[in-house]
Parts: structure tokens; sequence; C-alpha cells
């Protein structure tokens, strides 16, 4: 296996379409992964507000989302109203990082280290306590509780890892071959 930082795969052992709707897959499976992790482990704590105008903490998409003036868009189901609106939001941030992170696998094979872990890890640190707390979607680091960033680093360590799972299983089926950086004929 050649997998040093500075290597790069073979042209020819790219699949890069199939990459694009394995990103598109597994970002879906990757945002159900993630609000699976968020019911034994809520991200928020209904009894910490932010900003300190008494304003019950709210989810970043549905911030994003107010920022705009996007309106709520619910729907019911099994007695249940379902924000949709937020729900899109969410799959499809997880679906631009699955996008990624299968094409940039077909090229740069470092970033499946840890079986995504890493780059989970990455996404957290950046979109979570950079650029969120940057677009005052959520509180400045220093104020977010403890309990949020456990959630937090370990769903997107979760997240990743089994986005990853399914990417090298399907494309490994898909094109009954190993991943480019692993020589033909192993698995």
């Amino acid at each position: 296996m050649k997998a040093g930082f500075t290597y790069i795969t073979e042209p020819s052992r790219r699949r890069v379409g199939l990459s694009v709707i394995l990103g598109i897959i597994v970002g879906i499976i990757g945002a159900i992964a993630k609000w699976g992790w968020e019911v034994p482990f809520p991200p928020r704590n209904p009894d910490v507000f932010w900003p300190v105008d008494a304003m019950s903490r709210v989810t970043p998409p549905k911030i994003f989302l107010d920022m705009f003036g996007v309106s709520d868009w619910t729907v019911h189901f099994s007695g249940y109203a379902l924000p949709m609106d937020v729900f899109i939001v969410h799959v499809l941030f997880s679906i631009v990082f699955g996008l990624m992170y299968c094409v940039i696998a077909e090229y740069w094979p470092r970033i499946k280290m840890w079986q995504g872990c890493v780059f989970g890890f990455f996404v957290f640190i950046i979109a979570h306590n950079m650029v969120m707390p940057w677009m005052g979607l959520v509180p400045p680091v220093s104020e977010i509780p403890f309990d949020e960033q456990f959630s937090e680093l370990f769903g997107h360590l979760w997240w990743l890892w089994i986005m990853e799972i399914a990417r090298r299983d399907l494309r490994n089926r898909i094109t009954n071959e190993p991943d480019p950086e692993f020589p033909l004929g192993s698995r």
C-alpha cells in the first residue's frame, strides 16, 4: 500500500464519477448517523441560554436559515412536527462534506486516515470552533458547554467513520477492486 502524506494515486485507478455518486449516498447516510448520535448525546443543553437576551438556544442550521429570512417549513408525521428546512440544511451539509471527502479520497488517500476520523476532527475544529462562532451560529468557544463540545467532537468522528465505512464498502463492491492506493488483487 502506498499512502504517505505526499502520495497521489495513479489516474488510471481513480473512479471520480463514482466518488461523486458515493459522496451523495454517504452524505445522506452520515447525516442520519449524526442524528442518531445526538439521541444519546444531545449537543445543546436546553437550560443554557445564548445569546444573553434569554433566547433559548436553537440549532445552528435554524439560526443560519433565520439569517436569510427563510421561513419555517414544518411537516407533520406520526404526530410530530418536523422542521424540514433544518433537516435539509443538515443533510446538505453532510452531502457537501461527503462529496469533498469521497472525491479527495480518490486522489489523496491520507484523507482517510483513521478511517476518516481525522477528517471528521478537522471538520469539527474548523466548522464548530472557528466558522460557526465567527458567523454567530453558536456562542464563542469559551462559552460553549463541555457537553456540547463532547457531543459535537465525537459526533463528527462517528459521522466520518460511518461515511468511510459506507464509501469503502460501496466503492469496492461496485468496482470489484480495492481503493486506488492498494495493489489490484488485494482486499
